[in-house]
């Protein structure tokens, strides 16, 4: 039985990587259904052997090893009602999906970086304009600027921000 630590611990990394991990489902699966009756049982078991984790390693990884084992035990139960692909094709797209999580995750962190490096009003029109709703010209109604220069800022902010993050990327400097 896990103790109320273990068990925040194991709230928190699920929280955390679950929907990419749901993701990752569907992307072996194809299929909504399958990939919510996979996550679900992946779930259960990652609780139930999240005294096995070790702390300080890629919980995405070790979640993502479980699923694949889930998604190849589910196919074999269902072969009658799925498309059936190798396992070597599974294995394929379990790697690039590794590769490209890790350069998602380099992505993301660059963001956050060069989100912070934004001037505080260029964050808060961000955070106007993608709000649920909100449109260019609510934005513009709200801030008093045309919707033409609302238009130019955001070009002018997402440019900035695309320019930091592939620098940050390719190492040229730190965003």
């Amino acid at each position: 039985m896990l103790d109320s630590c273990q068990t925040a611990e194991f709230v928190r990394l699920w929280t955390l990587h679950g929907r990419r991990l749901w993701a990752y489902l569907l992307a072996l699966t194809s299929n909504d259904a399958d990939a919510d009756e996979i996550y679900q049982d992946v779930g259960v078991t990652l609780w139930e052997k999240f005294d096995q984790f070790t702390p300080g390693t890629s919980f995405e990884a070790w979640a993502r090893r479980v699923a694949l084992n889930k998604v190849r035990s589910f196919r074999q139960l269902r072969r009658h009602n799925t498309v059936l692909c190798s396992p070597e094709f599974l294995d394929a797209i379990n790697e690039t999906i590794a590769e490209d999580s890790q350069t998602l995750d380099a992505q993301s962190k660059a963001l956050a970086d060069c989100w912070k490096k934004l001037p505080a009003k260029q964050q808060e029109l961000l955070e106007r304009r993608y709000q649920p709703g909100a449109t260019a010209r609510s934005v513009a109604g709200q801030t008093g600027r045309s919707v033409k220069a609302i238009y130019e800022a955001l070009r002018r902010i997402h440019n900035a921000l695309f320019e930091c993050v592939h620098k940050a990327i390719l190492g040229e400097g730190t965003p």
